[in-house]
């Protein structure tokens, strides 16, 4: 048995993928937005900002925040899919394969065929 290539890669493109969401600002796959309704989503604290008296107030701040709302959320949903579709797939393979398995050899076995 030997490690299955692909799945070590799909690891580092799940983590990678998690980091730079967290940088961004995005709460992708976090139980707590469903759990917990006082947490705000991306989407509810960048929208904040826009109608607020320190920035813009008015009935086309209020139309703006609710797109910009919108929108983040959208993106946020975008990633968090993402993210699950990785998951998915790193999950669905053995950790260990005989080597004669062509992901013991991934990528290069693979695209040889």
């Amino acid at each position: 048995m030997v490690a299955n290539l692909k799945r070590q890669a799909l690891e580092r493109l799940s983590e990678h993928t998690s980091r730079k969401n967290r940088e961004l600002g995005f709460s992708t796959n976090s139980p707590f937005l469903d759990l917990a309704p006082w947490v705000r989503s991306p989407g509810q604290k960048y929208s904040s900002a826009i109608n607020s008296s320190d920035t813009w107030t008015g009935p086309l701040a209020n139309t703006s925040a609710e797109d910009t709302e919108t929108d983040i959320d959208a993106v946020d949903k975008i990633f968090s899919d993402l993210l699950d579709a990785i998951n998915a797939e790193k999950n669905s393979l053995l950790e260990d394969i005989d080597e004669t398995d062509t992901n013991a050899y991934w990528p290069y076995k693979s695209q040889q065929q």
